[in-house]
């Protein structure tokens, strides 16, 4: 089993399958991303900077080398050990390279499971801001049309409180006795 790493300009299917049918025709199976190559999946609060550093660490570290060795710091044995590492991986590669193909599927798949949940919750917080948006704004429509209509019930009722005033001041005017009665 061989493991293709095709790279495309665009994100179309048809774009990638015909890279990935030329990869296929030349025999090229292409270099597995860089160590360190940054996550296009951006977490929906790009201020959480645990959920974004493990997603760039995720995007990284991925595909497993079946090449990779880890490398001896003793001084005067290093050479040696690293020597014999690549020997016993080279003389291995074949019994334990479908334990790391499945692997690096798997963890391909966390990868792009994390990318669309990732993709998914910004998409639906954006959707809920825009809901209480929405709602915000038919509640302060209600609120100023209630405000409205106070103003309106203020404007009469201080028109009838002119009027029954004037009414009063009127009915003591033309009764003079009726002050003296009650003042007395």
């Amino acid at each position: 089993m061989t493991i293709y790493w095709v790279n495309s300009d665009g994100d179309d299917a048809l774009t990638l399958m015909a890279a990935v049918e030329r990869a296929l025709a030349i025999g090229d199976v292409g270099t597995p991303p860089a160590p360190g190559a940054t996550s296009s999946a951006v977490p929906a609060n790009s201020t959480d900077a645990y959920l974004r550093d493990n997603l760039a660490l995720a995007h990284a570290t991925w595909s497993v080398d079946p090449h990779r060795i880890v490398l001896s710091n003793r001084s005067g044995l290093a050479a040696a050990i690293n020597a014999f590492q690549r020997l016993v991986r080279r003389a291995t590669w074949w019994y334990i390279l479908p334990q790391w193909l499945q692997i690096s599927e798997f963890h391909g798949a966390v990868v792009r499971v994390l990318d669309a949940l990732s993709e998914k919750e910004r998409r639906l917080d954006e959707r809920l801001r825009n809901i209480e948006q929405m709602r915000l704004q038919a509640h302060l429509f209600a609120l100023q049309q209630q405000i409205a209509v106070l103003r309106a019930e203020r404007v009469d009722l201080e028109r009838r409180i002119t009027a029954l005033e004037a009414q009063y001041a009127a009915s003591r005017a033309a009764d003079p006795d009726d002050k003296q009665r009650l003042s007395v």
